[in-house]
């Protein structure tokens, strides 16, 4: 990043905040401790100007990562995806924790645009056994593939689950868009690559399943991930709200003993 956003970001760091993030962030050393909607604004701003020259200095600092991330998002929104995956493929390499990965790619919209294109890009990482590639792959297919329909359209998580819900493979299979059959197939393996990936499967997973609980309790019988991340992903279904007490009674029923 330039000077002059260096200059910025130390202006808007705070300590207390520096201390709370890097204690979620283990390994990261070059934390100021700027928040995350100052980053957006601030990324939002440069991203109307001369971002491609903003983006030729080095980063020192985790927040000019995050920055970096961020502004190629908001940039290329106006861009036709082919013309954008060449900046997001050059940023892939910066990611090395969760923090700049979800923050990230939860907001890289320009993915939505042509998401045949984004499967075929994101294949490479998933299949890399790099621990955060891997992770920026399970996002993306999370945010961006999974929750849409065959028309494009946001897919939202259901207000409530009961067990009748997992009855309904037939009425999911005809309001699901492509990419849940083809997500059931690339992650049912196990995840070797580390910790941050493996949670993403398992974040995956529970989302997949407050969207569409019956084909994802037929993937939870069959599946074929290691241990730990499959109990990993029953314990995000049992912790989120939507499912009711007595579909959280049947998924703990489903874990593995170990």
């Amino acid at each position: 990043m330039k000077e002059s956003t260096r200059t910025e970001l130390l202006r808007l760091a705070e300590e207390t905040y520096r201390k709370f993030s890097s204690a979620l962030t283990p390994g990261e050393e070059h934390m100021l401790g700027v928040r995350l909607p100052k980053l957006r604004e601030m990324a939002k701003k440069l991203a109307k100007g001369n971002w491609e020259e903003e983006l030729q200095s080095p980063d020192v600092y985790f927040e000019e990562t995050m920055l970096r991330g961020m502004v190629i998002g908001y940039a290329t929104l106006t861009m036709e995806e082919t013309e954008a995956l060449p900046y997001i493929r050059e940023f892939i390499p910066s990611v090395t924790n969760w923090s700049v990965c979800d923050s990230v790619f939860m907001k890289m919209d320009v993915l939505r645009k042509d998401r045949a294109l984004t499967w075929d890009f994101i294949g490479p990482y998933f299949n890399s056994g790099e621990e955060f590639s891997v992770r920026v792959a399970l996002i993306v297919m999370m945010q961006h593939l999974m929750k849409s329909d065959c028309q494009g359209k946001k897919i939202n998580r259901m207000r409530s689950i009961c067990m009748n819900d997992l009855q309904h493979t037939e009425s999911e299979s005809q309001k699901t868009g492509p990419y849940l059959e083809k997500i059931f197939e690339v992650i049912n393996r196990p995840f070797p690559e580390g910790y941050y990936a493996y949670m993403a499967a398992a974040w995956l997973v529970a989302e997949c399943f407050c969207c569409f609980p019956a084909l994802t309790n037929c993937f939870l019988t069959e599946c074929k991930m290691d241990d730990v991340t499959y109990n990993k992903a029953l314990q995000k279904i049992v912790e989120s709200k939507i499912p009711d007490e007595e579909v959280k009674a049947y998924v703990r029923s489903l874990k593995r003993r170990v």
